[in-house]
């Protein structure tokens, strides 16, 4: 159905006995008795900026406040249990543990900071190793003022047997080694060639006899411990000493040039995407000041509930799949924890909550944005557009969240007396399911993101919640509000939600332009389709060939 053909849809308002001629000339966002006593009945209404008018949704105000009060009390336990760390659920669930029962790394888990900074530099550089050695790549991974957790230290001293010297490696190891003991100088190496437990010393020590013996004095066990907790750095270092000819150690430092033509391809796309949205952005920005940017959203009048009441069943449905992935993940069999990707299509369901609650099918499609407006081709056609004319403001959020950060970090290090914080494993469960190699679930992670995501998301964000929200708020709190909530719905912490803010601002502008919901669909898959993409073919670069 074309936007024309609801724009002539005529008011059923029970008390709209008189209602705007389409030719009035102020088209006005609220309505008073003045403007009602001059509009004829049967007129359809538009607001300033061409939205059609629509008489309020279904709902008592009983059910309405039922509506809020549900919603506040669901959303605010989502946003807490989104933003609230693993070991404090843990904490609170299965009781207060000591931090050597929450740390108790296992030899045959990968260590923490699996796919972090130093992770990911190391696996390119030593993909490249030919070129890169003797050539002071290590300045490029220690940026100066940095602090990296133990395993990462010890990660760098494998690249640096690597791309320095075995001699440069076992001087890092060395100074470590003595700093983790508690010694300022090594006065005799046989007094700290001490036994214990500690993961990082047992591996400093299995890293001293390769680095001073050879590979071949490794027990399994030891080699094992390497290649479980370090991946394919910790491959590479087993092959130290070896030839590059040798059949094992050249699959693990060939196909670099791959890789960069990949990163090439990325850095294309990451000059050119913001450039041409920087245009498209300008251009829509000037459109819509001058007025030449009609807005299609079906703007209701205040009142109604049932689309509030969607966007808290919502949620509630949404609150029960994470406590529950969550218990079962800690629970004897966490591989069960997979089928919560297949779960969350349950979730679906509850967008149809205003047809089972009296809506007709018609009219709930024209308030949700289930319609094809100006044509499916057009819609899509605007979708694409407007998320290249969001790539900037997506940009901005990033560039804020960097800020943040660096904020965060520079006030801890004030506040601890000039000495930086002991720095946090960095956590990448994305990249870590795409890194199993599970086709199942990399699959099921994709199909989430590019379809589960655009549908579901945005029916509920940009569809109901943004529909009752519109009928009280101007669009641009409305946008902003909406974002807000999107971006809290997921677990990235409070410091990194800023982009999603901005991605969730820009949606909801597409759904007030469009009216339809299929350009924000659109959108929110191009933009999860290409991350996804460029992860799953990153990872598949630089993982492990014996993994």
């Amino acid at each position: 159905m074309s936007d024309n053909e609801h724009e002539n849809i005529p008011n059923t308002d029970p008390a709209g006995d008189a209602e705007a001629s389409k030719d009035t000339p102020a088209k006005l966002d609220h309505w008073s008795p003045v403007t009602e006593a001059m509009r004829t009945h049967g007129d359809p209404r538009f607001t300033k900026r061409g939205n059609p008018i629509d008489p309020a949704d279904p709902g008592t105000g009983l059910s309405r406040v039922l509506a809020v009060l549900a919603t506040i009390l669901v959303v605010a336990f989502v946003v807490l249990w989104q933003n609230t760390p693993d070991p404090t659920k843990q904490a609170i669930f299965y009781g207060q543990t000591t931090p050597e029962e929450a740390a108790a790394p296992e030899p045959d888990q990968p260590a923490p900071g699996n796919f972090g900074q130093v992770d990911l530099m190391g696996r390119i550089f030593l993909r490249g190793l030919d070129m890169f050695k003797s050539q002071n790549m290590m300045s490029q991974i220690e940026a100066p003022g940095m602090v990296f957790i133990d395993e990462d230290r010890v990660r760098l001293i494998m690249i640096s047997a690597e791309l320095e010297s075995t001699d440069a490696a076992l001087s890092r190891l060395e100074a470590f080694r003595l700093e983790e003991l508690g010694f300022e100088e090594e006065e005799d190496p046989e007094q700290i060639s001490v036994s214990t437990n500690d993961l990082v010393l047992q591996e400093l020590d299995i890293l001293r006899t390769l680095y001073t013996q050879g590979a071949d004095e490794l027990s399994v066990d030891q080699r094992q411990q390497l290649k479980d907790r370090y991946g394919y750095i910790g491959h590479v270092a087993l092959t130290h000493g070896k030839p590059s000819t040798d059949p094992t150690r050249e699959a693990l430092t060939n196909g670099f040039m791959t890789l960069m033509l990949f990163l090439a391809l990325v850095g294309l796309v990451l000059v050119l995407g913001p450039l041409a949205g920087l245009v498209l952005l300008i251009f829509g920005i000037i459109n819509f000041l001058t007025g030449r940017m009609k807005m299609r959203m079906r703007v209701p009048q205040p009142g109604g509930s049932i689309y509030l009441e969607t966007y808290a069943l919502f949620v509630f449905g949404f609150c029960i799949m994470a406590v529950s992935t969550f218990l079962i993940s800690n629970s004897a069999y966490p591989e069960l924890a997979a089928f919560s990707l297949i779960a969350q299509w349950l979730l679906l369901l509850t967008v149809f909550w205003g047809l089972i609650r009296g809506a007709n099918l018609r009219e709930w499609r024209l308030a949700s944005g289930w319609h094809t407006g100006e044509g499916v081709f057009k819609e899509i056609g605007c979708g694409i557009i407007a998320y290249l004319a969001s790539i900037p403001i997506y940009i901005i959020g990033v560039i804020i969240t960097a800020i943040l950060l660096v904020t965060k970090e520079m006030l801890a290090t004030r506040a601890n007396g000039g000495v930086p914080p002991e720095p946090e494993p960095l956590v990448n469960p994305v990249f870590e399911m795409i890194a199993s190699g599970d086709i199942f679930i990399i699959l099921f992670l994709f199909v989430l993101a590019t379809t589960w995501a655009p549908i579901v998301e945005e029916s509920i964000f940009r569809g109901t919640l943004y529909r009752h929200l519109r009928g009280r708020l101007h669009w641009v709190p409305t946008a902003i509000l909406t974002g807000i909530l999107f971006a809290f719905m997921h677990d990235y912490g409070p410091l990194m939600v800023a982009p999603l803010i901005a991605l969730g601002f820009m949606f909801a502008f597409m759904r007030e332009w469009r009216g339809s919901i299929i350009a924000p669909m659109v959108a929110h898959f191009i933009h999860n389709f290409t991350l996804m993409s460029f992860m799953i073919i990153f990872v598949q670069l630089i993982k492990d060939p014996a993994g």
